[in-house]
């Protein structure tokens, strides 16, 4: 797919639309697919795929993160968590989801899903499950009728070995 891509362009709409599926589900975490295309080194984020937070408690963590930044958070993948610090999207609608982008010849670009306690910046539990060759949106979002600004919310991509590179957010039409 050549370099990994460094921008992030979406209208206001479709911004509205995102930041409105990750805030429905507060205090939980919300989570959505992003779909679009990519054109050199930007992807256009062009459609929201809202998606169901399905985290169970009784799913087991691996037991290391791939890439911690500090023993605090790697120790703290083994509390006690709840949909509050933890999501994973729905299976059913991630296969609907990249069933309509073959249809429609659109990229699945990557997952959205909101800190609603936390920073818009990945936790060692986001980098270990971020999927490589993909985007990961976060937004920090505090209420369920939150106004977000640039400082809350962020995207990086995550490039083959599984780093996770920060990208710029542009939006085409502001909200």
């Amino acid at each position: 797919m050549g370099k990994a891509p460094v921008a992030l362009q979406l209208n206001g709409a479709c911004l509205a639309a995102l930041e409105r599926s990750l805030a429905a589900p507060w205090p939980e975490e919300g989570c959505a697919l992003l779909l679009g295309g990519r054109r050199g080194g930007t992807l256009y984020g062009q459609r929201v795929w809202p998606s169901r937070n399905v985290w169970r408690p009784d799913w087991c963590e691996p037991p290391q993160p791939r890439d911690s930044q500090d023993e605090d958070e790697a120790e703290d993948l083994h509390q006690g968590h709840s949909r509050t610090d933890r999501f994973v999207v729905d299976p059913l609608e991630l296969i609907a989801a990249q069933k309509y982008c073959r249809k429609t010849d659109v990229l699945l670009l990557g997952v959205a899903h909101s800190h609603p306690r936390g920073a818009p910046r990945p936790s060692a539990m986001d980098q270990r499950h971020a999927w490589p060759g993909s985007l990961v949106w976060i937004s920090a979002v505090a209420s369920r009728d939150s106004r977000l600004t640039e400082g809350d919310r962020g995207a990086w991509w995550v490039g083959e070995s599984g780093c996770l590179q920060p990208m710029t957010i542009d939006v085409l039409q502001p909200v």
